[in-house]
């Protein structure tokens, strides 16, 4: 029970708040109080990254996840009941290891890293089976978040610590080595590791394989970076193009953060696309969309080539085929629009009747497979015709609902393209600077390649997060 004091509020037992945190506690407040509870729980999660104990903190977390909870006609929630804990049980490393267990579940390594860090102070020189779970968890979002040597530091430490590290701490400590071009250290820990040893675990296979080709091409590259020109997203983008990168240079690896795209945005991306695919002869005569909000978006393309309507249409099982002809573009808004397993285990083989086109990919998480063709890379994306909100100058929010259909948004974003001699001269300065790149933009339509999911590293040393 918390100790109330002769105001009747409770007294403070947390470290002290931070003007930063008390920021974006007031401003996550102001923005739940618009209705937008998702944009609202951003602004704590960045308080997270240097404050996770304080009452203030705490108490602003656990009313509005309450909050999301009752949107969502419950009462409660694990990540609320997660929170309460902490409220709880203060001096409890356990309490923050399961929030930062959670986060770890879900893919979410900048949100877990505080937690974990957390838990591990608390827990300080103990050795037991839990301080094992918490290390283990903290060695790999250190990786995750890009922070390679201090993953490799922390791997080494789980060795000494708890003798010995099972195969899929090795392999990822062997793409650390790799991931910071120490190819010899990478080769060595690689063949602790071998395809005998992998095979006894369920899918262990796959990532040795996917491993050892990143040795190949860390191999394939090593001081070469000059002669080819490579640069920060070469790389992510394996077999792919990516047409647009964020012209800012305060933001490290050339890629977006947070990002809203005008239609004017988009069009110009879509007439590169297009001149480019003209350019290479491979314009397509069907259109085809997969995901909620990709449809504008196969539409607009239509506009360009003048496709007829019969020929517009969500994608279909068995669209990927050997049959050049007809020649279909497949366009998805987001690179996380992939989640049937059965379609992707179909587009994971690049066949000669389909081109995949993402307009937005996400660079934060490993994503399904690593399209033909991106937009750009961002790390969180609203498109012009999705719900998304305005923020404004007093510090409020205007929600935005999108009420056009699908054809009125293409219509409407196809008067935006630029001329067709802007998109040409565009397209044709994209493909010159990926001509340098043989090995890593190969032509997909040899029937052969696998588009692989996209690794979140990159050999080419840039930090994941613009912030």
């Amino acid at each position: 029970m918390r100790i109330l004091g002769p105001d009747g509020r409770p007294i403070s037992t947390g470290p002290p708040v931070s003007e930063e945190v008390r920021g974006f506690v007031e401003r996550s407040r102001v923005i739940a109080a618009q209705g937008d509870l998702g944009t609202a729980l951003q602004q704590l999660v960045m308080a997270f990254q240097s404050d996770v104990t304080s009452d203030l903190l705490v108490d602003a977390t656990i009313e509005l996840l309450a909050q999301i909870a009752r949107a969502n006609g419950a009462t409660e929630s694990e990540e609320l009941q997660l929170f309460l804990n902490i409220r709880e049980r203060r001096e409890d490393p356990n309490a923050y290891f399961e929030i930062g267990s959670r986060f770890v579940q879900v893919q979410q390594p900048f949100i877990a890293q505080p937690f974990l860090a957390k838990a591990r102070e608390l827990l300080g020189d103990t050795v037991n089976q839990m301080s094992q779970q918490v290390d283990v968890d903290y060695s790999q979002v250190l990786m995750d978040l890009g922070r390679y040597e201090e993953a490799i530091e922390a791997f080494h430490g789980l060795n000494e610590r708890y003798g010995g590290l099972p195969i899929w701490l090795v392999l990822e400590m062997a793409e650390c080595y790799a991931l910071l071009r120490q190819v010899d250290e990478a080769e060595a820990v690689y063949e602790i590791a071998p395809p005998e040893s992998a095979e006894q675990f369920d899918g262990m296979e796959q990532v040795r394989e996917e491993v050892g080709d990143l040795l190949a091409r860390v191999r394939d590259y090593a001081d070469r970076e000059g002669e080819l020109g490579l640069r920060p997203w070469h790389y992510v983008q394996t077999r792919g193009i990516l047409v647009e990168t964020n012209p800012d240079e305060n933001v490290p690896g050339e890629r977006f953060v947070f990002f809203q795209p005008s239609e004017e945005d988009v069009a110009y991306i879509v007439g590169t696309v297009a001149a480019m695919l003209e350019q290479r002869e491979y314009a397509p005569s069907r259109l085809l969309w997969l995901g909620d909000s990709a449809e504008p978006l196969a539409r607009l393309l239509a506009h360009w080539w003048e496709v007829d309507d019969a020929e517009v249409r969500p994608y279909q099982p068995g669209d990927n085929t050997d049959d050049e002809e007809p020649l279909a573009l497949l366009c998805m808004a987001h690179s996380y629009d992939l989640q049937d397993e059965d379609i992707f285990q179909e587009l994971a083989i690049a066949r000669s009747s389909l081109i995949t086109f993402t307009l937005d990919l996400r660079w934060t998480e490993r994503q399904p497979l690593t399209p033909d063709i991106a937009g750009f890379m961002t790390q969180v994306c609203n498109l012009p015709w999705e719900d998304r909100v305005q923020m404004n100058e007093d510090q409020t929010v205007t929600p935005i609902q999108e009420t056009r259909n699908a054809r009125e948004i293409a219509d409407s974003m196809a008067g935006q393209f630029p001329t067709g001699d802007e998109c040409d001269r565009f397209a044709a300065d994209l493909l010159a600077e990926y001509g340098n790149c043989t090995d890593l933009i190969v032509d997909h339509r040899d029937g052969t390649l696998i588009r692989r999911p996209l690794a979140t590293h990159s050999p080419v040393k840039s930090p994941r997060l613009g912030f």
